[in-house]
């Protein structure tokens, strides 16, 4: 059998990746991505300044999701649950508590300080082996989409100890790879950012970015979104301007930022 013929039957017989791309489900982000969503078991940094819609753009992928019947866990690591859940009710009417009871959603409060006490604790004692499991974030079930808000609270956790942090860090993303969920970890920058992380493992540890600003001009501010990275996919390369309305994030593809 010649070279061709070789390769032409490799190419037959090779299986398929088994590879699936989970929407968004956020107005009309999927439409800014080639394969309209995310990769199954990638976890996306969500980046952005106060007030960005950070929060919002999470809980609205959640809570879409959950109306298509897939799950989505939502770990707070510095609002209350209830008053996390209060606000999107109040200000879009997304009813999250039937969401939960219905068990396509779980809003989970999680003590960065408890959390970094118990792996430090666990890392002295084992000798720099990791036993913390995400389990004991009470995740209630098999999620298709993982929120956590956010890692920069994590990372203010763990202040005295960066290199606890980077541990443990590795070991939550590869955990939550683990569980084939669509992973979103939000990041808390400056409203036109340069540096997207606090010490840059965050983004190397992620299969994307994804950056929302709040641009200054003269006397105004426009939000504007941008996909810096998406391993899985292509992706629209620019700023693409959008609004938090009563209706949760709105994006406006076709227009410009600034006009």
């Amino acid at each position: 059998m010649g070279i061709d013929e070789e390769i032409k039957s490799v190419d037959k017989n090779a299986r398929k990746p088994d590879v699936e791309f989970l929407p968004v489900r956020v107005s009309t982000f999927d439409d800014m991505i080639e394969r309209r969503g995310i990769e199954r078991g990638n976890t996306v940094l969500i980046a952005g300044g106060c007030g960005t819609g950070k929060s919002t753009f999470c809980m609205q992928s959640l809570y879409y999701g959950a109306m298509k019947g897939e799950k989505g866990v939502y770990l707070t690591f510095e609002e209350p649950a209830e008053k996390l859940k209060r606000h999107m009710w109040l200000n879009f009417g997304w009813d999250v508590d039937s969401m939960e009871k219905k068990k396509l959603m779980a809003v989970v409060t999680v003590d960065p300080f408890e959390l970094a006490r118990s792996v430090e604790a666990a890392l002295m004692k084992q000798r720099g082996k990791l036993l913390i499991e995400i389990s004991e974030m009470s995740m209630p079930f098999k999620p298709d989409r993982v929120a956590v808000d956010s890692i920069s609270a994590i990372s203010a956790a763990f202040v005295d100890n960066p290199e606890h942090y980077r541990t443990y860090l590795r070991y939550l993303f590869q955990t939550l790879d683990n569980y084939n969920s669509v992973n979103y970890g939000l990041v808390e920058t400056e409203q036109e950012p340069q540096v997207y992380s606090r010490l840059g493992i965050e983004e190397f540890l992620s299969d994307g970015v994804v950056i929302f600003y709040h641009v200054k001009k003269e006397q105004h501010r426009v939000r504007a979104v941008e996909i810096l990275k998406l391993r899985s996919s292509n992706h629209v390369k620019k700023l693409v301007p959008y609004r938090i309305t009563e209706r949760g994030i709105e994006i406006f593809e076709s227009e410009e930022v600034f006009v």
